[in-house]
């Protein structure tokens, strides 16, 4: 038997062909169908301010980029969409379908609003009327409602950079399968969420409500009445299904739900507050400080008894309720600017700390600093005084650290010189009454002969430590005579820049550093501080910084690090380089600009030692 394979495959592709084109009327009649489009509501009527699901479906495929709701919806405040699509084939006919699911939240004033008809793909759908019950009259709505949230301020009037606590509860009628609270929003404020969740369970109107609370702080960060976004709140509950062979399992459903806005009256600054010092509202406030010896053994019962030159270690610790350690004044400078006779001052830089405690932020700046007393007799370190505003009492209040008092007793080196003094005194008694003098020199003479004995075992218990500051002493004054003669060399060159642009040039580098560690709260801390010490910028916005300049780049830097740090999320920032470059940027102009003026005038130059 023969098998012509060429009339064999002729006849399979003829019968693929017949095939399809038994099959194609239909999809072809599919695909050419008209398009339709219908919405739908979850929720109707809603609450005011609360959340609701637009759903927008078609009988074709279409793209994400087909339905647009911020154009469409331009009255309602859109939050979000998603999308997704079926295909079905049943007896050969094909059937697909798009729909679409936008998370819209309801106006704030009660009334009726249409939405739609809705145009896409050259169809039109139909309209709906959404009733909008005021927040008051929401009530009667719980009996429908499977979701709903409440929120409330501890105090609707606050001062700036006051800590308000805000507390978001969250009503499910049905088990929760998952989901997500997104925390309130308000620009130019820092919102945590402080402590854990709590979960309890009420009975409203003869229904029985999961409430799920968590508390928030908002700072905010300028004046002027401000509307807080409430929460909002995105997930799945569990819902018995008759589709399921097996009644112990549930599917879910998608659920949103949202709570009404705030309004906060955020006030300003009291205009009688002290210009010398930093604006710190808080509940609490306390101040303390506590004294250890660095060097030296101490007896028993003398812990306030030091030598001269013994490093005495003091540390202070500032501690509020309420703001954030960057709102703290800083310490190190306080201290520095105590008036402490006959001793020098040398701070380290301040430590900080935040926790959570009860639901409050408990804030904590420490700083440790060295004392070292130049001249025998009492030293007194004064009191250390921190005002804050209290926001319990709503007044000015001050947080002191007690005084210290120590009695410095001369060192060694300053005793042995005794024996010099009482000699010096028989001298002068012997000008005054040379008959006092003949009855008394054999006396003097004896007790003169037994100091000196006494002088050389003296010497030889000095201490291995005071030895060593001999040593360091004359090695710092070999420093500073070759500082001294470094100098005159470095005088002479005429590049040299001049003294007083060091310190500004010391914290540009700072900044620097801070930028390129991408150190948000270090960059901020250190341009407030530089723009206040060499640009005469007071304020706690570092957009002057920008407005001082006159640069755009920089201010789109600056404006990009405030959002960052006072984010509602955890956003991290990593634009440290850039910000770097445009401050630069901005240096250079200026320092172009006023090259340019001092050119063109008879102004005196912009650094006068510089020449």
């Amino acid at each position: 038997m023969v098998v012509h394979r060429p009339d064999f495959l002729s006849a399979l592709k003829a019968a693929l062909v017949l095939a399809l084109i038994a099959w194609q009327p239909a999809g072809w009649t599919q695909s050419q169908a008209t398009a339709e489009v219908a919405i739908s509501v979850d929720k109707n009527p809603i609450a005011a301010n609360d959340t609701f699901i637009l759903t927008l479906t078609v009988n074709q495929l279409v793209n994400d980029s087909a339905w647009r709701p911020q154009d469409v919806l331009d009255d309602l405040q859109v939050l979000g969409s998603s999308s997704s699509r079926s295909t079905q084939i049943i007896n050969g006919e094909t059937s697909e379908q798009t729909t679409f699911n936008t998370i819209i939240r309801a106006p704030d004033t009660a009334g009726d609003y249409t939405i739609g008809p809705v145009e896409l793909l050259g169809a039109t759908s139909n309209s709906i009327v959404l009733e909008v019950l005021a927040a008051a009259d929401s009530e009667q709505l719980l009996d429908q409602r499977k979701a709903f949230m409440r929120v409330e301020l501890n105090r609707s009037q606050a001062y700036v950079q006051e800590q308000v606590q805000l507390t978001a509860k969250l009503y499910l009628a049905a088990n929760l399968h998952s989901g997500n609270i997104i925390p309130p929003k308000l620009e130019d404020a820092d919102i945590r969420q402080v402590g854990r969740d709590s979960e309890t369970t009420e009975i409203i109107n003869g229904r029985k409500f999961q409430v799920f609370s968590r508390d928030f702080v908002v700072i905010p960060q300028r004046s002027g009445e401000q509307v807080i976004r409430g929460p909002l709140f995105q997930g799945q509950i569990n819902v018995n299904s008759n589709r399921t062979l097996f009644p112990s399992f549930s599917s879910t459903e998608s659920i949103t739900t949202a709570a009404e806005n705030l309004t906060l009256n955020v006030l300003p600054i009291p205009a009688d507050w002290p210009e010398q010092s930093e604006w710190l509202p808080a509940e609490i406030v306390t101040l303390s400080v506590s004294v250890g010896s660095e060097g030296g053994d101490q007896e028993q019962g003398s812990a306030e008894q030091y030598s001269q030159g013994e490093p005495i270690s003091l540390t202070y610790r500032l501690t509020a309720v309420g703001p954030l350690p960057d709102q703290f004044p800083r310490l190190d400078e306080l201290v520095s600017a105590l008036k402490i006779v006959g001793a020098s001052v040398y701070p380290e830089a301040p430590e900080s700390a935040v926790n959570q405690r009860n639901g409050r932020m408990v804030s904590q700046q420490t700083v440790r600093v060295a004392v070292i007393p130049h001249q025998a007799g009492e030293l007194m370190i004064p009191a250390l005084p921190v005002v804050w505003f209290n926001t319990q009492l709503r007044e000015r209040d001050t947080a002191t650290a007690p005084a210290q008092r120590f009695s410095i007793v001369a060192s060694a080196g300053n005793q042995a010189t005794l024996p010099e003094e009482t000699q010096a005194t028989g001298a002068a008694g012997q000008d005054a009454s040379s008959t006092a003098i003949t009855d008394t020199s054999a006396e003097q003479r004896d007790t003169l002969n037994e100091q000196q004995d006494s002088t050389l075992p003296f010497i030889s218990q000095l201490k291995f430590w005071q030895i060593l500051t001999v040593v360091f002493a004359a090695l710092w004054l070999m420093t500073l005579l070759w500082a001294l003669w470094r100098r005159q060399q470095v005088v002479a060159q005429p590049e040299q820049m001049p003294q007083d642009n060091e310190a500004p040039q010391q914290e540009l580098r700072a900044i620097k550093h801070a930028c390129m560690r991408d150190d948000a709260s270090a960059v901020e801390l250190l341009l407030k501080r530089w723009s206040r010490r060499h640009l005469g910028v007071a304020t706690s916005q570092l957009t002057s910084i920008a407005d001082y300049y006159g640069h755009a780049p920089l201010r789109s830097q600056l404006e990009h690090l405030q959002r960052c740090r006072f984010a509602a999320g955890d956003y991290n920032w990593h634009e440290g380089k850039a910000l770097w470059r445009a401050l630069q940027s901005a240096l250079k102009s200026a320092e172009q600009n006023a090259k340019a003026n001092q050119q063109s005038s008879d102004l005196p130059p912009l650094y006068p030692n510089s020449n």
